[in-house]
């Protein structure tokens, strides 16, 4: 805050610029041969000096005493500030530029004085409300804190929108004296004074911080690694999740009955020629994923996915959100699997029993003995005949479950089934082409009669039948789409 003689300069005052030269050398005369004709005002305790820094320093130099105009005590700073800035709009004949600096160091004022009349009028309306009855306080409602901070907002909005209105700046000049003051404290002492206009002000600006040196970029931050391990216990570096873990939402990959899939397990040692997991495994775009290729690997860091996934809500009617494929690229039954492995992912499902979980594996008898969630669709893939008596064997052992499906994807050979009632679901499909390590494995569709003899003998047994799309244009076939909770079935 600067001073003259022995008074403080109001900092509003002190935004506009002082007048010099020959406008300041006229006023020095006007004021010594015709006294001051219009008083300097000060504060009601005469300390400031609100309105007249030119007028003071002409009567100091043309030797005559000043008049003074002295505020009452009750003049509020916001009322202050008004007079200010019409006192300086009314006698100067300021610049785009100077207006555009006045306003900017204007505006944190005008914010704060109607901040503070705000508060006070607040405090006054409580004062007055507040009564005592028969000895009882009673106190009127104010506005919760939230409503008068939302006051505040709106008067501090009014009061700069009213600096910009008054002193006659545009919303543009403001933002380019904002960043010049920032940028170029000289250059805006230059536009302030009248010395220079804001467009160039603001050009030289530009040119000075294209000019700076280009700050180093930031490194990136170390990832914080997590340790995998194998199968065999050997330990994978892997970097760990930003978020929570989730489901993976499935998209155009045949599986229609789950919109999800989770893989606590990824890899497998079956060594099926055909497998699509395998081949993603080892395809370049998903190697961040594999950090283990296919070898067996357990995630433990996603096994909160199933507390964690939320449904969409313009999805909470489609019954395939409610299903997840757990281990898709897996098989987490496998003889190589670890067996705390599989408590802990079944731990992690009989937590979250609201999800129906799709297991599937080749090995189906380490299903028998487990504690299988409830809400499951327990199921074993075969695609050969020497897998055909293991199911059976095992399905007939299991029980408590959801769904019991049996997997005939690929179905590689005409398979011969001694019974199909333990299942409740048959689903048949083709091989589809895949790219493996080792070259590109062509798709395969299984004849007509391989496919029709399984239907007939599941229909009869009571299960439904389900016909995967990669059958489709094989002659003869029947078009079968039935679901275990279809209680007619949907040939098409």
């Amino acid at each position: 805050m600067t001073t003259l003689g022995p008074y403080e300069v109001h900092p509003a005052a002190d935004a506009y610029p002082l007048i010099d030269g020959d406008e300041f050398t006229k006023l020095v005369a006007s004021i010594k041969e015709n006294g001051l004709r219009e008083p300097i005002i000060l504060n009601h305790d005469r300390t400031m000096l609100i309105d007249g820094r030119n007028r003071y320093r002409a009567c100091q130099l043309a030797g005559r005493e000043p008049t003074y105009e002295v505020l009452a005590r009750g003049v509020g700073e916001l009322e202050i500030l008004k007079l200010i800035v019409d006192r300086n709009e009314r006698r100067r004949d300021l610049n785009p530029g100077q207006k555009a600096m006045v306003a900017l160091a204007l505006e944190p004022m005008f914010a704060a004085a109607a901040k503070d009349a705000q508060r006070d009028s607040g405090r006054k309306t409580a004062e007055q409300l507040n009564m005592q009855v028969g000895g009882s306080s009673v106190r009127a409602d104010l506005p919760e804190p939230a409503a008068e901070m939302r006051v505040h907002h709106a008067e501090e909005r009014r009061s700069r929108e009213q600096v910009a209105r008054v002193v006659g700046a545009s919303g543009r000049a403001v933002q380019q004296a904002k960043a010049v003051q920032r940028d170029a404290p000289d250059l805006a002492e230059k536009v302030r004074s009248g010395e220079l206009a804001l467009d160039a002000a603001d050009r030289q600006r530009k040119q000075r911080v294209a000019a700076l040196p280009k700050p180093e970029p930031a490194p990136k931050p170390t990832a914080v690694m997590l340790t995998l391990r194998t199968h065999t216990g050997e330990e994978v570096p892997y970097p760990k999740p930003s978020g929570k873990a989730t489901f993976n939402e499935s998209k155009g990959d045949g599986i229609s009955w789950a919109a999800w899939s989770w893989n606590p397990v990824t890899g497998c040692l079956h060594g099926c020629e055909y497998c699509y997991a395998r081949a993603n495994a080892h395809d370049e775009r998903y190697a961040s994923a594999f950090p283990a290729g296919f070898t067996p690997l357990f995630h433990h860091e996603r096994l909160d996915a199933p507390a964690n996934t939320v449904i969409p809500a313009i999805r909470r009617d489609d019954p395939a959100y409610q299903r997840v494929f757990v281990c898709s690229m897996a098989d987490l039954y496998g003889r190589w699997v670890p067996d705390e492995w599989i408590a802990q992912v079944h731990e992690s499902m009989n937590a979250s029993p609201w999800w129906e979980y799709l297991l599937l594996t080749k090995f189906p008898s380490r299903y028998v003995g487990l504690d299988l969630p409830k809400n499951a669709w327990v199921g074993t893939s075969v695609d050969e005949q020497k897998r055909v008596r293991i199911a059976e064997d095992a399905f007939r052992k299991i029980d408590g479950v959801k769904v019991k499906w049996l997997s005939l994807e690929p179905l590689k050979e005409p398979l011969e089934f001694t019974d199909l009632s333990m299942f409740d679901w048959v689903v048949i499909g083709a091989q589809t082409a895949t790219r493996q390590p080792d070259g590109v494995v062509p798709a395969f569709a299984p004849p007509f009669e391989w496919v029709a003899r399984i239907v007939v003998q599941a229909l009869d047994a009571g299960c439904k039948v389900h016909l995967k799309p990669n059958l489709r244009g094989q002659p003869g076939m029947r078009w079968l789409d039935q679901y275990p909770d279809d209680n007619t079935g949907r040939p098409a």
